[in-house]
């Protein structure tokens, strides 16, 4: 910014000069008459953002998308930064700018001097100082007590990656939390064996409803989230019934 204001500063300043007066210009002229002409150095203005490089231009702007992990083969780990949080689902880090989202590139990122480790945390602190998000209950479905976030940001669904902010989405046993597309983001508490029962009787045929008829598709599994951990609970919807499997440390809890 020092450069970026000298520059400013420069250009008003010879803006200035512009604007004397005619009689001091003609003074100015009688007196240089003998002199030997020099030629006037040409300024050109540069604004700071350009002047910005490295790391730093970009650091704000890093952030972390939840997609479906069958678009492995479109993210190569070689060429982007790909890693797994959730089984199923890839976080991806990109590039969050005003007006689009771009992923980031290794090979555009090596100059910047950071490990992929430093990457993922500055993008993660991003994500939980830009979105804040209003714990809601779920619109259209009361009765099954259902809780999501606020926005329609393209970001929703990343709040599972710093889950542990928001207690009031988490129960005595955690909760149950669903992801099927890039537009929703849903939990359910759990108290008791009771609160499991009504979730999941709601989530399975949700979820998996939401999964196939979505064009924008992220996982089609429901997750047990308790300690910071995600477990998936093996679900399956039969002609006349739907079935599903605790994890071990969860049926512990409730039974």
């Amino acid at each position: 910014m020092k450069g970026f204001f000298k520059k400013y500063l420069g250009f008003i300043y010879s803006r200035k000069e512009e604007s004397l007066s005619e009689n001091q210009h003609t003074d100015k002229r009688e007196e240089s008459e003998n002199q030997p002409e020099v030629a006037a150095a040409e300024f050109v203005f540069q604004s700071a953002v350009e002047e910005e490089e490295g790391f730093e231009a970009f650091a704000r702007y890093l952030s972390l998308r939840i997609i479906s992990k069958t678009n492995i083969e479109s993210f190569p780990v070689d060429e982007f930064y790909v890693r797994e949080d959730l089984d199923d689902t890839i976080t991806i880090l990109v590039l969050d700018y005003p007006a689009s989202i771009e992923h980031v590139v290794r090979a555009n990122a090596t100059d910047w001097g950071k490990t992929e480790s430093e990457l993922f945390e500055r993008a993660l602190r991003n994500l939980q100082e830009t979105h804040h998000r209003v714990i809601i209950p779920y619109e259209g479905h009361p009765q099954a007590g259902m809780l999501t976030v606020s926005g329609d940001d393209p970001f929703k669904t990343s709040t599972v990656l710093y889950l542990e902010e928001y207690p009031a989405l988490q129960g005595t046993h955690g909760a149950l939390v669903a992801l099927p597309d890039k537009d929703t983001f849903i939990c359910k508490t759990l108290e008791d064996d009771i609160s499991l029962e009504v979730g999941m009787q709601f989530l399975v045929h949700f979820t998996d409803e939401t999964y196939h008829n979505s064009e924008s598709r992220i996982s089609k599994q429901i997750y047990w989230y308790f300690n910071g951990e995600f477990t998936v609970i093996p679900y399956s919807i039969g002609i006349e019934r739907m079935t599903y499997v605790l994890p071990f440390d969860l049926e512990d809890r409730l039974f």
